[in-house]
């Protein structure tokens, strides 16, 4: 494990919970004050998704977490990720049976898998599953090949909107064993500008989800 129990408990499993001292839309920690940030009251991105859960800011210590799982292919940390995602699923839907609570990977770029190997929302979603007991839904499709980190804010926002759709042979699978969920809880690494999160809370909802929860591990402010 890269990361000591110690250097867990105090940096990773102490994340700020959802509630007063973030913005009620991205979920940004506010410097003061209650309410939207002054990114979302001047630039609003969300328009699908109803409120936005990062764990943590891109920052120093958690930026150089993220690349040694993600570019470095550490994946000696997905647990470790996995296990804070489930206590912020805990947060948000206290009382809840685990099963109960929908989770929806957002999709990694075509090809990515065969050529890379995996992807680390997949490896979440799967030890969620496996080991916590959650439901996994993956209902997205993604459609463009484009790698968003090479994009700048403004191609970023042209491109989310048209790089998802629903995956409708995932969508009638669930509609014939039980139901399209009510709300689901949507789940990506990093929100940059939040174009992909909004992007796929758009798709969930057109399908008949009405309310989209979205949990990122990171978000850059």
């Amino acid at each position: 494990m890269p990361v000591c129990k110690g250097c867990a408990e105090k940096f990773l499993l102490s994340f700020v919970p959802p509630g007063s001292g973030r913005c009620l839309l991205c979920g940004k920690i506010l410097l003061s004050g209650k309410g939207l940030c002054s990114s979302c009251r001047e630039k609003r991105v969300l328009w699908h998704a109803d409120s936005v859960f990062p764990l943590w800011q891109y920052r120093l210590w958690f930026k150089g977490l993220l690349f040694e799982w993600k570019m470095n292919a550490n994946r000696s940390l997905s647990p470790l990720f996995a296990l804070c995602v489930d206590m912020a699923i805990d947060f948000l839907f206290p009382g809840r049976p685990r099963g109960s609570v929908v989770l929806v990977p957002v999709p990694p770029r075509p090809g990515k898998i065969r050529e890379k190997g995996w992807d680390q929302i997949d490896d979440l979603c799967k030890i969620l599953h496996f080991c916590y007991g959650r439901s996994v839904c993956r209902l997205i499709r993604r459609l463009s090949s484009v790698q968003q980190k090479k994009q700048d804010r403004e191609h970023r926002l042209l491109l989310g909107a048209s790089s998802y759709k629903a995956d409708g042979k995932a969508v009638k699978r669930l509609a014939k064993s039980a139901s399209l969920p009510q709300e689901a809880v949507l789940l990506d690494d990093v929100m940059t500008t939040g174009a992909t999160v909004d992007a796929c809370s758009a798709v969930l909802k057109g399908e008949g989800i009405r309310k989209v929860q979205v949990i990122t591990l990171l978000i850059v402010d």
